[in-house]
């Protein structure tokens, strides 16, 4: 096969010759036309990685509910879990003014550190012995939990870091 009398990847000892890397570059700009990256696609992949070590447990998205609140339903509350070997995470945020209210539940219920992740900044609290744990005032974004030292836990227990979401 050829373009333009020039043969297909025959560029020297078989290697991608120019024609080549326009032909590629061309499929990448079909594919950006009609199927493009979401938008903040990448932006998400690098905030999820930047944190996750291999020592990391990863809590996967299970479920995610959006549900209107007050008289006109203009706002929405949200629930959504998250589900690990060890520990699920049931996060609800409501809105808060500006802001969102974070209510949170762990399972098994346990006294554990926590950590907010929002890009730069973080926001640190505790569960309760009974896995419970607010955040009143969460910016709106994209946002990831870290629970880690729970009580009774074994030394080696690992922390488990949630997929982020966009609240």
């Amino acid at each position: 096969m050829s373009v333009n009398g020039e043969p297909l990847g025959e560029g020297p000892d078989g290697a991608i010759d120019a024609l080549d890397l326009v032909i590629v570059d061309w499929v990448g700009d079909l594919y950006m036309m009609t199927d493009p990256v979401p938008r903040g696609l990448v932006e998400r992949i690098d905030f999820a990685m930047e944190l996750l070590g291999v020592e990391d447990e990863v809590a996967r998205l299970q479920n995610d509910q959006r549900e209107a609140v007050g008289v006109r339903g203009g706002e929405h509350s949200r629930t959504v879990t998250f589900d690990s070997e060890s520990l699920t995470i049931v996060i609800q945020a409501s809105p808060a003014g500006e802001s969102v209210r974070l209510d949170g539940w762990l399972a098994p219920a346990a006294a554990c550190r926590i950590l907010l992740r929002m890009g730069e900044r973080e926001l640190r609290t505790e569960s309760n012995e009974r896995g419970r744990f607010v955040l009143p005032e969460v910016p709106h974004g994209l946002v990831q939990l870290i629970v880690d030292r729970c009580e009774g836990a074994a030394p080696e227990a690992r922390a488990v870091v949630t997929m982020a979401v966009e609240l």
